[in-house]
């Protein structure tokens, strides 16, 4: 969130109760959304840098032990064969919490203001801000922000939430495991070529799920973990983890280093609501999911994308209150929707705790699915069509209202770009054969109502701004004509679409901009 906020220039102060950034590895799976909105924040080369050493590992596997007979890939391939460059700009990239924290870190420190040891206390609001009460943990200064809207990132246990009195929904918690750290020199030798995001083991006495961090030294295993036996961190000595890695291995005397341990539960649930008056609630706060597929570390992240471009619409003066609405009425029905997909995906990689399941799907395209195609029906978009599901059940980028815009390389000035790097900071609008006239009217619209928008148009006339490449059909792909016309909002997703000019275009697009960015009338009649 601070990220984004920075790169729209908003002021902004972050609090984390933490002295530092991550030092567990988890949340390790950046799937293709979250990857494409990194690239355009300028970040997607740094994050590949840190990550740099799990770049050649993929795919799902089951053994019983790593020296055992039994080997069966769950996912082969977590993009299922698919050219991701035909439909993306980016690819899945594994970075561990622990390394993609410093990278952000680097980029929020060039917009906020960044408190580490500083902890949330309490809060009030009305309707012209908050008042937040804070402590500095090691010298217990309090002190009090004033501000124009609380975004609460504060965990599955958010205190946030709890005092804004916003319920749970969902099936609650699913199961429970140690997340092990520990290294071992010997352990790759046993792991082979097989370069894995995760490896689950079946033999009882080493069941688990491993995990690797560098794949030469730094691992990790989830460990069963029952609580309803009474079993607390205590009774996970460096003993019993190292022997529970010891039979995963099958390797009775390697060497094993236990470097940290943590207790963590597996749920599903969503809140009810994502925030009350001008509190805001992003990440588990909002929703919880099991880890497999990654999604709940992908869905947080893209709900602060959602919420940051309105925020700072609304802080700029482009767009009225009632665009903060839809950040719930967008990510709620997503999280739903995911979460209950990352309980699927449970399910079917067998995962340590999780019961077994009767009737696996094992289908890699359904993640990409999940993460590129899930779509909007909410009054920031014109003319979605509500009756789909959020989820689609197939791969499906078709450009309509309410998806994530597709992507196209295309050329700019002599530079190749993807379509998707031009959606961050403004609306943009793409334009074909009539893009003069779509251009003109644009820009009365735009001054008419006071939003920025970018016009860009499609072709390979000497007038275009894009030049397509070879092959590439830019209105075929945004499902429109060739005199027709695309808006996309600063979030990539797409606002309104024209299937063909239009007499009065200039007063249609006024009154879709008014619509999607919650004004109640234009600057100019």
């Amino acid at each position: 969130m601070s990220v984004f906020l920075g790169r729209f220039g908003i002021e902004h102060m972050l609090v984390e109760r933490n002295t530092g950034t991550s030092t567990h590895p988890r949340g390790r799976g950046n799937n293709v959304r979250t990857m494409e909105i990194f690239r355009t924040a300028g970040l997607e080369s740094h994050i590949r840098e840190a990550a740099s050493a799990l770049a050649g590992n993929d795919g799902v596997l089951q053994v019983d032990t790593l020296t055992g007979d039994q080997r069966h890939w769950i996912v082969p391939d977590i993009s299922a064969g698919m050219d991701i460059s035909r439909v993306s700009s980016s690819s899945w990239c594994l970075c561990s919490q622990n390394d993609l924290e410093p990278v952000l870190l680097d980029h929020t420190r060039r917009g906020g203001d960044i408190r580490f040891g500083t902890e949330l206390l309490s809060f009030t609001q009305n309707g012209d801000g908050v008042q937040a009460h804070v402590v500095h943990r090691d010298s217990g200064e309090t002190y009090t922000v004033d501000a124009d809207f609380l975004v609460a990132s504060d965990g599955p246990r958010s205190s946030v939430r709890k005092r804004l009195g916003i319920g749970q929904s969902g099936p609650g918690d699913l199961f429970h495991n140690v997340s092990v750290t520990f290294r071992s020199k010997a352990l790759k030798e046993y792991v082979g070529e097989r370069r894995f995001i995760v490896c689950y083991f079946t033999d009882p006495l080493g069941e688990g799920a491993l995990l690797p961090v560098d794949n030469e030294y730094r691992w990790v295993i989830h460990v069963p973990w029952s609580p309803d036996r009474g079993e607390t961190l205590e009774d996970f000595s460096d003993a019993r983890c190292a022997a529970h890695v010891r039979a995963a291995a099958g390797v009775p005397d390697i060497d094993v280093e236990v470097t940290g341990k943590a207790l963590w539960h597996a749920s599903q649930r969503v809140a009810d609501a994502y925030g009350q008056g001008r509190v805001f609630l992003a990440g588990d706060s909002a929703h919880e999911m099991p880890p497999n597929g990654a999604f709940g570390s992908n869905t947080g992240i893209q709900d602060a994308h959602n919420l940051a471009w309105k925020l700072a619409a609304v802080l700029r003066g482009w767009a009225g209150p009632p665009l903060l609405d839809t950040y719930q009425h967008e990510r709620r029905p997503v999280a739903v929707a995911t979460s209950a997909r990352a309980s699927q995906q449970a399910v079917e990689e067998q995962h340590t705790g999780f019961g077994l399941a009767a009737g696996r799907n094992n289908d890699a395209s359904d993640l990409m699915t999940a993460a590129l195609c899930y779509r909007y029906a909410s009054d920031a978009v014109a003319g979605a069509p509500t009756e789909r599901p959020v989820l689609p059940e197939t791969f499906e980028l078709d450009g309509a209202p309410g998806s994530r815009a597709p992507h196209m390389w295309v050329m700019r000035g002599g530079t190749r770009i993807s379509t998707l790097d031009l959606y961050e900071r403004s609306f943009v609008m793409l334009a074909g054969s009539r893009g003069r006239m779509w251009r003109n009217a644009m820009e009365k619209a735009a001054a008419n109502v006071g939003a920025p928008v970018e016009v860009y148009l499609v072709g390979h006339g000497r007038d275009h701004d894009l030049v397509p490449e070879p092959g590439a059909e830019w209105a075929e792909l945004h499902g429109t004509a060739e005199d027709g016309a695309v808006l996309v909002r600063p979030d990539g997703f797409v606002a309104w679409r024209a299937h063909s000019e239009m007499p009065h275009a200039d007063r249609v697009l006024t009154d879709v901009l008014q619509t999607v960015l919650g004004r109640d009338r234009a600057r100019t009649p």
